[in-house]
């Protein structure tokens, strides 16, 4: 069973217009992420693709974070503490990741992957953030993000 506590969506590419978007050009990429407004903890991650290399392992009672995946791609387990819905997604350069509250969650690295994390509200991290171990027994249901 799906979770309607992660979305997943790729950000448009253009020169002009709604935020958030990318912005490719011959000289590189920018990716505007959020148009206004206090951003917190904001955090840069990388992971190198093999087992056992995970980033997560938790979830948070009040938290909502914010992931934009720079470079490579990621598998993206989960459990829904609320309605038990539980399985995998895929994410890839330039897609922008949301996870509310209380959605244990994981990423794996399929290919070496670059991400950027933050959140809009400014949260105690060492009462919010409870660990959560997710297995292969956690993947049950495999969503695939296209």
């Amino acid at each position: 069973m799906p979770t309607d506590k992660i979305t997943i969506r790729s950000l448009p590419c253009r020169n002009e217009g709604k935020i958030p978007r990318r912005i490719v050009e011959s000289r590189g990429e920018m990716a505007i992420l959020h148009p206004a407004g206090p951003v917190y903890n904001p955090v840069h991650f990388d992971l190198a693709a093999g087992p056992g290399n995970l980033r997560g392992q938790h979830y948070h009672e009040t938290k909502t974070e914010i992931f934009y995946i720079i470079a490579g791609s990621c598998r993206l387990t989960y459990v829904d503490l609320d309605d038990g819905g539980k399985g995998t997604i895929e994410a890839g350069s330039g897609d922008m990741v949301t996870i509310l509250p209380r959605c244990a969650h994981s990423f794996e690295a399929l290919e070496y992957c670059q991400v950027i994390e933050f959140s809009l509200q400014d949260v105690d991290y060492s009462v919010d953030t409870i660990p959560y171990e997710l297995t292969e027994d956690s993947a049950q249901n495999r969503d695939s993000c296209e």
